[in-house]
């Protein structure tokens, strides 16, 4: 979702209008936070704090949300939405899963 404040344009922290590449959380990096996950997770460098799985969030506020996207990391990002990375489970943090590929 695009929200209004952006006027139609991307995200100021977007990479060429896509989401930031993926980084391992390192905490000898002066942007670490516990919030954003435990050393060695993957997290998009955007990310504010790490929310539990959507399927945590499912039915809060009477969100729902489809079930083959509730085991997915749930991020706030700093245009304070909520953000979620596909193939990126919340229980594998530390890997991205694409096309039944492993990435770590």
């Amino acid at each position: 979702m695009i929200t209004a404040e952006l006027n139609g344009k991307p995200c100021p922290y977007a990479q060429n209008g896509q989401l930031p590449d993926l980084v391992p959380l390192d905490e000898n990096e002066p942007a670490y936070s516990p919030d954003k996950g435990k050393p060695g997770d993957l997290c998009p460098p955007c990310a504010k704090q790490q929310l539990a799985n959507l399927g945590h969030w499912q039915g809060h506020g009477q969100q729902t949300f489809p079930e083959e996207l509730l085991p997915l990391r749930l991020f706030k990002c700093r245009m304070w939405l909520w953000l979620v990375v596909p193939g990126l489970h919340d229980a594998e943090p530390t890997k991205l899963i694409t096309d039944n590929s492993i990435t770590q």
